[in-house]
């Protein structure tokens, strides 16, 4: 049983189609029927069962697809530590959505690299969703997430800080004045919001629809610079954190009559495999969050 033979198997049962799984591995057909082949002698058993139209997966290649997919992933794992430890790894990489980036990560990057200038931390601007995936398919080491509805049995989550959700709009607004304000005071607002696949657009409507309306979305944007424009200029409302909203002189932050409370944490993923570089930036955002 080889790796290369896991891999070709495992590609067709996900596509159901040895074309399909021969377009996606960049390999002929034969060599993929040539690998199942292969592994049913060596077994002795039917792993597919070909008809005129493709194949089936049998109950002992439904089995086997399984643990190979399990093997396939800790070959990946194994094959990224060894080539961390080989070259030295000295890079790190971390995901973190725009208004994170914003007003808690500058101050963070600074006093890691001042500590650490020999390790490049490399940052990725994204959605919640997007990020969450990205740790996922390993593409991250780390993220700076909003953490109220992150699935601890998961995830490791460190504490970082917490904030507060906030209506947000320009001075000269009739609202302005306010100390909160109720969604049905708002509910006609146009409102600026970021993308779907952002944790704040998925609390605000889950709120909205809550007391029964649905939000007036006027635009949706992935830059936090354009959301803040849109509020300044009083062309639409929008949310903020307070922590930001109270740095920008053209905007008034108000609560909303059941406040939006944020915890903000460091994410990565359970039984992640973690090289030296990486437990030192845990320890010193460990020592940063207190």
């Amino acid at each position: 049983m080889k790796l290369h033979q896991l891999q070709y198997f495992c590609a067709a049962c996900r596509y159901g189609n040895i074309t399909k799984a021969a377009d996606e591995l960049h390999v002929s057909q034969p060599s993929i029927s040539m690998a199942i082949r292969d592994l049913e002698r060596e077994f002795g058993l039917s792993l597919i069962q070909r008809t005129n139209r493709g194949f089936s997966v049998t109950k002992e290649g439904a089995y086997f697809y399984e643990k190979a997919e399990i093997l396939l992933e800790q070959a990946e794992d194994l094959g990224q530590i060894m080539r961390d430890m080989g070259n030295c790894r000295k890079r790190i990489s971390l995901g973190i959505p725009p208004m994170i980036g914003t007003f808690l990560f500058p101050k963070m990057y600074k006093e890691f690299h001042r500590l650490f200038p020999d390790i490049v931390l490399n940052s990725r601007e994204g959605g919640s969703r997007d990020l969450m995936d990205m740790l996922d398919e390993n593409a991250l080491d780390f993220a700076i997430l909003p953490t109220n509805q992150i699935a601890r049995d998961q995830y490791n989550i460190l504490p970082l800080t917490e904030t507060e959700t906030v209506f947000c709009i320009c001075k000269a607004h009739p609202l302005a004045e306010r100390q909160r304000v109720s969604i049905e005071d708002i509910k006609d607002e146009p409102l600026i919001m970021f993308n779907d696949g952002f944790y704040q657009n998925v609390v605000i409507k889950e709120r909205f629809e809550r007391e029964g309306y649905r939000p007036n979305i006027l635009h949706y944007s992935s830059q936090f610079y354009t959301i803040r424009e849109f509020i300044s200029d009083g062309i639409a409302a929008g949310f903020m954190f307070r922590s930001i909203a109270e740095t920008v002189p053209e905007i008034r932050g108000i609560s909303l009559e059941d406040p939006i409370h944020i915890r903000i944490g460091l994410v990565w993923r359970k039984n992640q495999h973690m090289f030296h570089d990486a437990l030192r930036f845990l320890s010193f955002a460990e020592q940063y969050g207190k």
